[in-house]
């Protein structure tokens, strides 16, 4: 088998040193032969939740249109283990078209090509009448180079279903979907709230949510965003059996720097929503493919001080997937009058601090308040973000916006595989790395630095709650 790893990664051009890495990748996820898991809990269903809904669920429809999908995080800045996400997208269908989709694993297998196993293994009277009892599921998804397996509690609610992770990849979690009508009458607002534990795939997802504070929440949301969208766009669907789901297909083209816009979430009307969290948006093209991710935190200084310290790269130093960020000496062309916008234009090299992936660029930044720039060389050319500075909710204080395209596709062999095979992780990947880069300045201007050292692991990143690795979570890819 080590050996068929190494002869396809040479069949896809992938140079033999990293072919043996991806061998020994294999290994490392290879079947566990320890006993199997536990019995799975047979006790009559718990009780339903009830269906009253927090407050700010209401004001996310004023922020949701058929091009825009929202989250909300953690408020805290460094959230501690399995923090709830939710993710929020419209649906040009109706609650019960929604519905269907969530309460059949065959449609769900349907709405997710990479769900594929989702076998009832048993199942136990539920609380609501109708005809889906609660049913433990054996899942498998199919990720490049492995996959992931589980067990989970399939349960349905009010307005909609209830995965419980029982053992497994992300287990212990839970994953609540709701479909409501939309109050302007078209369609229906759904909503996937999730609580996972990201550590216990694999090692590789340790790993990454290791890597800094705010990784473990940034995985969930990728994953709460992806879920929300495809669940959505197989209700829009034909009922019935579908050959493929439908998904964006057209070339990935950053957006110019310049079209980079977040200030809708600094909206007043939003104010409720951004005291529970932090809020984020996903901006999608006509043809379903990412325009932009934004996400706004708040920061405890005017906008007069932090519009021009977010325009400085040097502020940026902080993100977490960059290990350094380096000036080169730049000479404007002397032009009469003098042209002010081009002293403000410099170059920056960025060197990357994330393993799997390649994000060494070369920058054009444009530091005139807000702030905006452009990779002009690298792997990931393009690849545009800005930021912007409103007033916050409280006196003396900002809401720092941060939009991106960050081209990820670009950035490894592994990212363009997972995109190719699960387009929607474009707008995933996106969210995810603006929240943490978000994340990460804002801290700075908690503490009143213009720059932090690197950030150590948190007891939270470092947590050893987990037991080890149940058998049933990490298989080798068929």
């Amino acid at each position: 088998m080590r050996l068929g790893v190494v002869t396809l990664a040479a069949s896809l051009g992938i140079p033999g040193p990293s072919a043996i890495a991806l061998a020994l990748f294999s290994f490392l996820v290879a079947p566990d032969l320890s006993p199997s898991p536990p019995a799975p809990d047979l006790s009559p269903s718990p009780p339903a939740p009830p269906s009253s809904q927090p407050p700010w669920r209401d004001l996310l429809e004023s922020a949701l249109d058929s091009h825009t999908d929202l989250l909300l995080l953690p408020r805290g800045r460094r959230p501690p283990p399995r923090s709830t996400v939710t993710a929020a997208t419209r649906v040009m269908a109706g609650p019960e078209a929604v519905i269907a989709v969530l309460l059949n694993p065959a449609s769900l297998r349907q709405a997710l090509p990479s769900l594929v196993r989702a076998d009832v293994a048993t199942a136990r009277p539920g609380l609501l009448p109708g005809p889906w009892p609660d049913r433990l599921l054996a899942w498998e998804v199919e990720i490049p180079l492995f996959n992931l397996t589980g067990h989970a509690w399939l349960r349905q609610l009010r307005e909609g279903m209830e995965l419980t992770l029982v053992d497994g990849a992300f287990a212990p979690g839970k994953i609540s979907f709701r479909a409501t009508p939309a109050q302007d009458g078209h369609g229906s607002i759904l909503t996937c709230e999730m609580s996972i534990e990201v550590r216990s795939a694999n090692w590789i997802f340790r790993r990454v949510a290791g890597h800094d504070p705010w990784a473990e929440t940034a995985m969930s949301a990728a994953t709460a965003s992806v879920l929300a969208r495809a669940v959505a766009l197989r209700a829009e669907a034909s009922p019935g059996a579908i050959t493929s789901p439908a998904r964006p297909r057209e070339p990935i083209r950053p957006p110019p720097a310049t079209a980079l816009d977040g200030m809708f979430l600094a909206k007043a009307a939003l104010a409720g929503l951004r005291s529970a969290g932090v809020v984020a948006a996903i901006r999608r093209k006509t043809s379903g493919r990412l325009a932009w991710s934004s996400i706004a935190v708040e920061v405890p200084e005017d906008p007069a001080s932090v519009g021009p310290r977010l325009a400085t790269p040097e502020t940026w130093s902080v993100f977490p997937e960059w290990k350094s960020i380096k000036r080169r000496a730049t000479r404007a062309e002397p032009t009469s009058p003098p042209n002010p916008k081009a002293l403000a234009t410099v170059l920056v090299d960025v060197k990357d601090n994330m393993p799997l992936v390649n994000l060494d660029a070369l920058w054009l930044v444009d530091s005139t308040p807000p702030g905006r720039a452009t990779t002009i060389d690298g792997d990931t050319r393009d690849a545009v973000l800005a930021w912007q500075a409103p007033p916050g909710d409280k006196p003396d204080s900002s809401i720092a916006v941060l939009s991106m395209h960050p081209h990820l596709d670009a950035a490894g062999f592994i990212q363009r595989k997972l995109i190719a095979a699960e387009p929607l992780l474009e707008h995933g990947f996106a969210v995810a790395l603006a929240y943490v880069d978000a994340a990460a300045v804002a801290e700075t201007f908690d503490h009143g630095l213009t720059s932090t050292p690197r950030f150590s692991p948190t007891p939270a990143t470092q947590s050893p709650r987990l037991p080890p690795t149940t058998p049933s979570s990490t298989t080798p890819q068929r």
